[in-house]
């Protein structure tokens, strides 16, 4: 996803496109990358190895995880950029500094909301589903004798029998698109449009 985001603001820059224009490049991009890709397709096998499917489970918590990573990574970006003439420039190291800064506010920021996701079996986290087998080698050495082995296909994500998430989704919705309102006020506070 970031290095989407990083091709958005590269070719909005080569465009000529600034403000809200840059920022819904970057997020379509951003978006489209990490929902249809890292999520849908690499873990289609959660979705019973259907790719609609998975696009149609993976929309909504893509959407939510995209809205705080934007939320504190515009505001970030346009206040560096107002101090740092070349942050526009995407041939000036400053460039690639100011989003990479960005970036990593942004992810700090949708921390929580990727924690809630993964807690509530609507995202995978790092890990979460492996290719069967992949570790099934491993599992026979045991170096402490008292180790309970799990089988490998107990530490996937059911898709089945999941409680309700608390808070609801709709709450976090409504979270996720109050934290990108706010985070764009901010941005577009620091300056001309």
């Amino acid at each position: 996803m970031a290095w989407a985001i990083l091709t958005g603001a590269v070719l909005a820059s080569v465009v000529g496109l600034a403000g809200p224009k840059e920022v819904v490049v970057e997020y379509v991009l951003g978006f489209g990358f990490g929902w249809m890709i890292f999520q849908a397709l690499f873990m289609r096998e959660m979705a019973g190895g259907s790719y609609s499917r998975s696009l149609a489970s993976t929309f909504f918590p893509e959407l939510l995880s995209m809205n705080l990573l934007m939320a504190g990574m515009v505001p970030t970006v346009m206040a560096f950029r107002m101090q740092i003439a070349s942050g526009t420039d995407p041939m000036a190291p400053a460039f690639w500094f100011v989003m990479s800064i960005g970036l990593l506010v942004g992810f700090v920021i949708a921390y929580p909301m990727n924690w809630w996701l993964v807690a509530n079996h609507l995202k995978h986290g790092m890990m979460t589903v492996r290719p069967a087998g992949m570790f099934g080698a491993m599992q026979n050495h045991d170096t402490d004798a008292g180790a309970h082995h799990v089988p490998h296909d107990a530490h996937g994500i059911a898709m089945d029998a999941k409680p309700a998430p608390r808070p609801p989704v709709p709450v976090m919705a409504l979270l996720s698109f109050a934290a990108l309102a706010v985070g764009l006020a901010i941005a577009f506070s620091f300056g001309p449009s």
